[in-house]
C-alpha cells in the first residue's frame, strides 16, 4: 500500500479538491502501487531499535528526536517495506518526508479506527479519546466510544472497507488505520492527504505475536514504553501457563470449526488457533497439515477423524445461549461426534463474549479458559472469560 505523507495542510483546501481526488483514486486503481524502496532510505544509525520477540510484521527504530515505524510487507514480499517517521523535532521535517512514507507529527492526538480490535488497542493504552472517527459502530462494545458517537464527537465513517471520503476530511485526522488488503481499498482516503496506516496483527501465527502489535499501536499513539511494559506483563503470565500445562502427560485430542454453506472451515496445523491449542497441553487432530490459514473439508471428512475426539471447540456467533439442544437444532449432525455425546464441547459465543474484540491483547486468558477446560485439575479455582465448557 502507498502511504500518502501529512501535509499538514488547511481542511478547507483539502475540501476543494476532495472530489479531484476522489476521480483521481479511480483512475490510478489500475496502476501498479509503489513501495518505499522508492524512498532515500535513512543515512542515519539509530540509537536503538525494538526487534518485536515474536511479531513477525514491524521494528522500530529510535532516532535523536524521532522514531521509525519499519513495516514489512504483509504479504511476505521481502522487498518491500514501508516508513513511518514519529516526529518529536519539527526541525527534521523536511529531510524526514524524503525518507519515509509517513511523517506524522508526535504525539498523534486524533485518528480514525476501522475495527475494534483497534479501539481495544486505545482502551489498554487508556487514549480511547484520540479516537475520532470509527467504522461500523455496532461492532464496537465500549461504553465510552458509544457515548462519543451519540453525542458526535466520535464519527462514524461508514463500512471499514469503504470509509466516507468527506467524513474523513471532516475529522482531520492524523492518520487512518486499517486491516492490510490484498487489494487497495482506501486510494480516496489517501489521496485527501490521511495517511493510510496498516495494522497487521491479524497475520501474525502465533498468540503471543498478536498481543505483540500493542507495541506498534503504542508508538503510534504516545505509549511506546506503557505498551512494552503491559506486553511484557501478558508474556510473563501466558508463559507461566504454558509451563504448568506443559508437565501434563495426558493430552486429550481436540477439533474445532462447524459447518457454514456446506463447508467445515477448521484452522491449519500451523495457524493462531492451532498454537492455542499446543500451548493448551492438547492434540489438534490437523496439527500435521501445512499452512497458517484454514483448511475447508466436507462432513464426511470431518466426521471420519474427528468422530471420536475428545473436545469440541466452537466459536460461533448465536443469538441465545448455546447449549446441548441448541447444537442439535443447528444441525442434526453435531451429534454424531463423541465430544457433543460426552458433553466436551468448549464454546464461545461471539453474540455475548468480546472474545472478537479483546481477546487478542488478552491471549493469557484465552490459554487459561482452555487448559482450563481441558485440565480442570491445573486451574480449579479459574473462573473462565471467554472459552468454557457448554454444562446443559
Amino acid at each position: 500500500m502507498l502511504f500518502i505523507q501529512n501535509s499538514f495542510g488547511e481542511k478547507e483546501m483539502i475540501r476543494t479538491f476532495i472530489s479531484i481526488a476522489i476521480v483521481a483514486a479511480l483512475m490510478w486503481s489500475c496502476t501498479a502501487r509503489t513501495s518505499s524502496n522508492s524512498k532515500q532510505s535513512s543515512v542515519a544509525e539509530p540509537d536503538s531499535t525494538y526487534i518485536p520477540h515474536y511479531a513477525k510484521g514491524f521494528v522500530i527504530n529510535y532516532f535523536d528526536g524521532y522514531s521509525q515505524i519499519v513495516l514489512n510487507d504483509p504479504w511476505g514480499d521481502s522487498t518491500k517495506t514501508e516508513t513511518i517517521a514519529l516526529v518529536r523535532d519539527e526541525s527534521k521535517l523536511k529531510v524526514l518526508k524524503a525518507q519515509n512514507d509517513v511523517v506524522l507529527k508526535y504525539p498523534v492526538s486524533k485518528w480514525v479506527a476501522l475495527s475494534s480490535t483497534m479501539v481495544n488497542y486505545a482502551h489498554a493504552l487508556g487514549v480511547k479519546h484520540t479516537i475520532k472517527g470509527v467504522a461500523e459502530p455496532q461492532y464496537i462494545a465500549d461504553d465510552y466510544l458509544q457515548e462519543a458517537i451519540a453525542s458526535g464527537q466520535v464519527k462514524n465513517v461508514g463500512l471499514a472497507v469503504a470509509p466516507d471520503v468527506e467524513i474523513m476530511v471532516d475529522i482531520e485526522p492524523d492518520f487512518m488505520m486499517v486491516s492490510p488488503f490484498k487489494d487497495n481499498h482506501f486510494m480516496a482516503v489517501e489521496s485527501a492527504g490521511i495517511p493510510v496506516i496498516t495494522n497487521a496483527d491479524y497475520l501474525e501465527h502465533t498468540p503471543l505475536g498478536r498481543a505483540e502489535w500493542l507495541v506498534f499501536v503504542g508508538e503510534l499513539l504516545g505509549e511506546g514504553n506503557n505498551a512494552k511494559h503491559q506486553f511484557e506483563a501478558i508474556e510473563k503470565e501466558y508463559l507461566a501457563v504454558k509451563a504448568k500445562v506443559s508437565r501434563v502427560e495426558d493430552k486429550p485430542s481436540v477439533f474445532t470449526g462447524h459447518i457454514y454453506q456446506g463447508i467445515w472451515y477448521t484452522p491449519a496445523g500451523q495457524s493462531y488457533m492451532a498454537n492455542f491449542f499446543n500451548d493448551a497441553g492438547c492434540n489438534y487432530i490437523y496439527n500435521d497439515t501445512e499452512g497458517t490459514g484454514s483448511l475447508s473439508l466436507d462432513y464426511e471428512t470431518i466426521i471420519d477423524k474427528a468422530e471420536h475426539t475428545d473436545f469440541w471447540v466452537l466459536i460461533i456467533n448465536y443469538p441465545t445461549e448455546v447449549t446441548y439442544n441448541e447444537i442439535e437444532t443447528i444441525d442434526k449432525r453435531y451429534t454424531d461426534f463423541d465430544a457433543y455425546k460426552n458433553k466436551q464441547v468448549v464454546v464461545t459465543n461471539s453474540s455475548y463474549s468480546r472474545y472478537f474484540e479483546k481477546g487478542l491483547l488478552q491471549p493469557h486468558v484465552v490459554l487459561s479458559d482452555l487448559a482450563h477446560a481441558f485440565h480442570p485439575a491445573l486451574l480449579p479455582d479459574y473462573e473462565p472469560v471467554y472459552f468454557q465448557l457448554i454444562n446443559k
